[in-house]
């Protein structure tokens, strides 16, 4: 999306059955950086409570 200078974010939209995560690319037009950020605030906003970090093996 660089080449074409349009703005896009990638967050978590939630989990499968199996517990892997689910990514979603939210892509804007043209210079609309803010509009592409309000999209992900909404939408995680919408999603609910994600899992907790795992904790690092010791």
């Amino acid at each position: 999306w660089n080449m074409s200078e349009n703005p896009a974010i990638s967050i978590n939209g939630g989990y499968d059955s199996s517990g892997f995560p689910i990514g979603v690319q939210i892509v804007g037009r043209r210079f609309d950086d803010l509009g592409v950020l309000g999209m992900a605030k909404a939408f995680e906003g919408l999603r609910g409570a994600q899992r907790p970090w795992p904790s690092p093996p010791k």
